[in-house]
């Protein structure tokens, strides 16, 4: 994210490889998501944690491989950025959790450097595969601008209900 690129302006505006990210996570997953939400409204309610994570310094394509269930599904979204997306199935958040960590001790220990890692639990198909996506990549630009390297990062994914007893403050 740029902050005040321009005169006159104080809007966040976002750098051009940023939205190309957003745009190769729509065009990369859409379809396979629009199946599993398929899966989720049809089958059985099973949730899924999607792993949005890149790395400097090891070619997660060939270790992802190896690490990976035969149920998650990986997705190369950046060879040039080293950035992929692993789709965990019949994953909940401790789980997703768990194998996200697994995966940056992994990825350490091999000599990954500059891990960035978001998960987004997917317990309904409430929010629109876009929504989910979106959310996932604002996140990971969030974390990579702070340097938040080598942790795991979880999205919010529920539509919040608003809370009519909630306080209000004035400034």
């Amino acid at each position: 994210m740029i902050t005040g690129e321009r005169r006159g302006y104080s809007e966040i505006s976002f750098h051009e490889d940023e939205v190309k990210l957003a745009k190769k996570m729509i065009d990369t997953l859409r379809t396979t998501m629009e199946f599993l939400y398929y899966l989720m409204d049809n089958r059985n309610k099973t949730t899924l944690t999607m792993i949005l994570l890149s790395t400097q310094g090891l070619n997660l394509d060939v270790m992802l491989q190896k690490w990976k269930r035969q149920t998650d599904i990986l997705f190369e979204i950046d060879k040039i950025n080293n950035v992929y997306v692993l789709i965990c199935q019949s994953t909940d958040h401790d789980g997703g959790q768990k194998f996200a960590e697994i995966l940056l001790t992994n990825i350490h220990m091999n000599g990954g450097t500059s891990t960035y890692c978001v998960a987004s639990e997917l317990k309904t198909t409430s929010n629109t595969i876009q929504e989910v996506i979106f959310k996932t990549v604002e996140k990971y630009m969030i974390i990579k601008k702070d340097n938040f390297e080598n942790q795991v990062f979880f999205t919010r994914l529920e539509k919040e209900k608003s809370d009519t007893t909630q306080d209000i403050t004035y400034k």
